[in-house]
């Protein structure tokens, strides 16, 4: 029965994932906030993730997420305009705003990549958000270069093949989101000169206790239940 619980959990979980990226990708403003809202919700576990957490992970965030969406949508929107246009249009091609739009494409890709998890789990203005996000990549190069990938297979879908864009919107927030915190959590856990595996078992017992080391009421209750 568990398993038919968790694979209803999964269908559930992708077709809301997929409508609410794919409605915040249409309107084009919405979509970065979009991303760190689902950035937020992957954090935890499908046993404990609630949809509410997207818009509390927004909610909480709304003074970076202007400064970031403006600076993504700058980066990313105009150079994949230009590359589309050069593609469709190649008698017009201008080879030196081709070349800096690959260069601002990658950028926005890299920060697409690492941005979200910088703003989930940090508290950053805008110039420690560029910072960091490059910083991130250094968590786990391979990790971070899996995940540029990831974006930057979904930019050539959208540039070359536009219809089986839909089919992403679940998996690579999901895959990217969960690279990016295991790179966060190794740069923690450097900085704090532990383990990764000691750092989050430090972490789940903050979440099972209160600020008085009490066992937490809920988690009390969802025990009796069991019983």
């Amino acid at each position: 029965m568990k398993g038919f619980r968790l694979f209803g959990d999964y269908a559930l979980e992708f077709l809301v994932i997929t409508l609410i990226v794919a409605v915040s990708a249409f309107s084009v403003i919405l979509f970065i906030p979009a991303v760190v809202g689902v950035t937020g919700y992957f954090k935890n576990d499908i046993n404990t993730r609630r949809f509410k957490d997207i818009f509390l992970t927004i909610g909480k965030n709304w003074k970076i997420l202007i400064f970031y969406t403006i600076f993504q949508l700058v980066i990313l929107v105009f150079p994949i305009l230009n590359i589309y246009f050069f593609n469709t249009h190649p008698q017009n091609i201008n080879y030196f705003v081709l070349a800096v739009s690959v260069v601002a494409l990658v950028v926005g890709v890299i920060y697409l990549a690492t941005s979200p998890t910088v703003i989930v789990n940090m508290d950053v203005k805008f110039r420690q958000l560029i910072y960091n996000g490059i910083m991130m990549l250094f968590g786990s190069l391979w990790r971070s270069l899996l995940a540029v990938l990831i974006i930057a297979g979904v930019v050539a879908l959208i540039l070359y093949y536009p219809y089986v864009v839909p089919l992403t919107l679940y998996a690579a927030p999901f895959a990217i989101a969960k690279l990016m915190t295991e790179n966060f959590y190794n740069l923690k856990a450097k900085a704090l000169n532990t383990s990764v595996f000691e750092l989050k078992k430090k972490e789940n017992e903050d979440d099972y206790l209160d600020e008085k080391g009490a066992v937490k009421r809920d988690d009390m209750e969802n025990e009796d239940e069991k019983h």
